[in-house]
């Protein structure tokens, strides 16, 4: 028995070797493609958890987004709203000489008072700019008035034209009416403070700056020497002219030099 299975292995001996190169072969590569199979099937895996981690990921900064915004909203943290501006958005600041222009385009602009309340005409006002009228107050002209050429105006630094005179004044000078007539708009104006303008008649009015304590309203009755308020601090526009009033008289809506009226040389 021993000699016949010695005997059928050296007959067959080569294809019996042949056979197990053969299985091995098969098994090896058996043994690849599961290899193969489980790495493709780990990378799958990884690449549908990607997505899910960065869907998380912006879920947490949208979260964090919306949290930062609460909180500047409900005042918590006390920064300037500018910082979080971008430069395109941030808004330029006016420059001083813009904001000098805009004012002295607004001069005429003024807060009325009084002015709500009606009031009926006084008939019979004549006034002819001959009479012999009271002067506002007494003092020395600061600036005279100059609708033809420009005069200097010392603490804004330019010339310009005056629709009006500057008499000067110290503070708390009784300011009088010059003559009969009705007070029609009391009003603060930034260049020219507290204004009470006064209808003479015949298309003339008169109006009296740089006033404090004003004892008239709109609608009253004045009479010549009538005291209307005293002198005040002058405004920003003329600190260095010192105190005043200002006075000022038009025809028809349209200025008129006041010293001819007042005869003053």
């Amino acid at each position: 028995m021993k000699d016949s299975v010695v005997k059928f292995l050296r007959e067959n001996g080569f294809y019996l070797s042949f056979g197990v190169g053969v299985i091995a072969l098969v098994a090896a590569l058996a043994v690849y493609n599961v290899n193969t199979s489980r790495k493709s099937q780990q990378n799958q895996e990884i690449n549908l958890n990607e997505p899910l981690e960065q869907d998380f990921a912006d879920a947490k900064d949208t979260s964090e987004d919306i949290q930062v915004q609460e909180t500047l909203q409900d005042g918590d943290l006390d920064v300037p709203m500018d910082m979080w501006k971008t430069e395109e958005t941030v808004e330029p600041e006016k420059s001083v000489a813009a904001e000098e222009a805009n004012t002295e385009d607004t001069e005429a602009a003024a807060v009325i008072s009084n002015q709500a309340v009606g009031y009926a005409p006084i008939d019979g006002l004549e006034f002819h700019g001959i009479e012999a009228v009271t002067m506002p107050v007494l003092g020395n002209t600061i600036l005279p008035y100059s609708m033809d050429t420009t005069v200097y105006f010392k603490t804004l630094g330019t010339y310009r034209c005056n629709p009006g005179m500057l008499l000067q004044a110290p503070v708390g000078t009784d300011v009088a009416s010059i003559w009969h007539g009705q007070v029609v708009k009391v009003e603060d104006s930034r260049e020219y403070g507290t204004v009470v303008s006064v209808n003479l008649g015949s298309g003339y009015i008169a109006e009296y700056g740089q006033l404090q304590d004003v004892r008239v309203a709109v609608g009253d009755e004045v009479f010549q020497d009538t005291i209307l308020g005293t002198v005040a601090e002058p405004t920003a526009y003329y600190q260095m002219e010192g105190s005043h009033l200002y006075f000022a008289m038009t025809k028809d809506d349209q200025p008129i030099n006041p010293m001819e009226v007042l005869q003053v040389e």
